[in-house]
């Protein structure tokens, strides 16, 4: 089975997993509306931040380099 993991880069090098979709084409339109909107990614970004590393982590996003969505399909053995 195949799934599509949404991963967030952002920082230069630095990536949180954000979710994952079981359709490539749902992943693909996740993440095109937050690529598409800058203020939309650097907003999931802090939330994905504050989940995963905790609150004061976020003022450590750098907001002028890119926050980027990307798809990494993973194969699942089930």
């Amino acid at each position: 089975m195949m799934i599509f993991v949404v991963n967030c880069e952002y920082n230069i090098g630095e990536t949180l997993i954000d979710c994952a979709f079981q359709k490539v084409a749902d992943a693909e339109a996740y993440i095109n509306e937050l690529n598409s909107d800058k203020a939309k990614a650097i907003a999931r970004c802090k939330e994905l931040i504050a989940l995963r590393e905790g609150e004061d982590m976020v003022p450590y996003l750098v907001e002028e380099y890119a926050v980027k969505f990307v798809i990494v399909a993973v194969e699942l053995n089930v």
